[in-house]
């Protein structure tokens, strides 16, 4: 874990992968160590006996929730309101902007297409629509109760994965709209 800002702000940049954003460049040219604990943050929520998957795990059907509710829980217990809403909002906008390069694979198959390209914004890209979805789930669907949502995890756990987790969540509509 590196705890030079300024070698974060400048690797959160090649996600643009040379594009030109103001908004975005803006963003993370003046990111703080708030965002920087946001990583540690992340990779300490890992830990969370609410995950059913170990690291170790054979079982790749889900990856996209714990990375997501670790991409959420970090930034949603570590920042204020206004710095959470506006890194949502650049990543939501990353989102789009990659689309077309980066978004045919499935969020089930979180990982699988990005890590093989070896494309700093095409591994994130995957967390970025991780992060968004658990953020619908636990402010829309579960009006704000992440309780909730790992409820319903572990349900979809118990009743043996018949379906991909984001058929058991039925996220078809709300992925087509990013």
């Amino acid at each position: 874990m590196n705890p030079n800002l300024e070698d974060w702000r400048q690797l959160f940049l090649r996600q643009l992968e040379g594009q030109q954003h103001f908004e975005i460049e803006k963003y993370y040219k003046t990111i703080s160590n708030d965002h920087i604990f946001c990583i540690l943050a992340h990779e300490l929520t890992h830990h969370s006996d609410l995950f059913l998957d170990e690291f170790d795990d054979d079982r790749m059907d889900s990856i996209w929730f714990e990375e997501g509710m670790c991409e959420y829980l970090s930034k949603k217990l570590t920042l204020n309101e206004n710095q959470f809403n506006e890194i949502a909002n650049i990543e939501l906008e990353l989102i789009h902007l990659f689309k077309d390069k980066y978004g045919k694979h499935s969020l089930d198959d979180f990982g699988t297409a990005s890590y093989e390209s070896e494309s700093l914004t095409s591994i994130m890209y995957d967390y970025w629509r991780s992060f968004q979805t658990i953020k619908f789930l636990v402010e829309e669907r579960s009006n704000n109760n992440v309780h909730h949502v790992f409820e319903v995890y572990h349900r979809w756990n118990k009743e043996g994965r018949k379906v991909s987790l984001t058929q058991y969540f039925s996220l078809e509509n709300f992925l087509n709209t990013l």
